[in-house]
C-alpha cells in the first residue's frame, strides 16, 4: 500500500502552556503518530491535510516553529511500521471504548436486577449511550487503517444499543404501557 504522508515537526514556546496543550490535543484528536518528540506523521488525506495546516497556523502564530513535509512515499518497511503504530494506537483506544461499553452494560444489568425500571433511568442511559456513540465515531474517524478491534467495538456498541432498547421495553411494561399503545382507561 503506497500512501502519501504528512510529517509535522514543531517547537512550541514553553509559555503559555495553553498553546502546547492545545496543539497536543488537536494532534491527538487527529490521530497522528509520533516518530520522535515533536515530530508526527499522519496519512495525507483532505481532512488531515486541512487540520494539520490549521495546527501549523496555531503554532506559527504563537511564535513557534514548524516544518511541514509532504512525503510521497516511505520505504515499504517504514510504511508497514507506521501502519502498525497507527493500528496499535487505535487498538488501545478501542480497548478503552470496550471497557466503557462493559460499564454501560453492567449499569443496565444492575438496574434490571434491582427492578429499577423508571423513565429517569432510561434517560440517563440514553445520554450514556450517546456518549459511547460519539466516542466510537471519534476513534473510527482516525482509524485510517481499520484496526482489528474496529469490528468488535462496532458489535459491542450495537449490543449496548439493543440492551438499552430491551431495558426501555421493560420500563414501558412496568409502567403498564407499551409505546404508542392506548389502553382502555387512558381515554377517560
Amino acid at each position: 500500500m503506497t500512501l502519501k504522508w504528512i510529517v509535522l515537526s514543531y517547537k512550541v514556546p514553553a509559555e503559555p502552556s495553553t498553546v502546547r496543550v492545545r496543539v497536543w490535543r488537536n494532534l491527538k484528536s487527529l490521530g497522528v503518530v509520533y516518530i520522535q518528540q515533536s515530530v508526527c506523521v499522519v496519512p495525507d488525506l483532505p481532512e488531515t491535510h486541512k487540520k494539520i495546516n490549521q495546527i501549523k497556523k496555531i503554532i506559527d502564530s504563537s511564535r513557534g516553529q514548524t516544518h511541514l513535509l509532504e512525503v510521497r512515499q516511505f520505504s515499504e518497511h517504514t510504511e508497514d511500521q507506521l501502519i502498525q503504530m497507527f493500528n496499535e494506537q487505535r487498538d488501545k483506544e478501542y480497548d478503552e471504548f470496550l471497557e466503557g461499553c462493559t460499564l454501560f452494560l453492567k449499569e443496565l444489568e444492575s438496574e434490571t436486577q434491582k427492578g429499577n425500571f423508571t423513565f429517569h433511568e432510561v434517560e440517563e442511559n440514553e445520554v450514556d449511550l450517546q456518549k459511547l456513540k460519539r466516542w466510537f465515531r471519534k476513534i473510527e474517524k482516525r482509524d485510517f487503517f481499520r484496526s482489528a478491534n474496529a469490528p468488535l467495538a462496532r458489535n459491542q456498541l450495537d449490543h449496548c444499543e439493543n440492551k438499552l432498547a430491551q431495558f426501555t421495553d421493560q420500563v414501558y411494561q412496568s409502567e403498564g404501557k407499551i409505546e404508542g399503545e392506548i389502553l382502555h382507561g387512558d381515554l377517560n
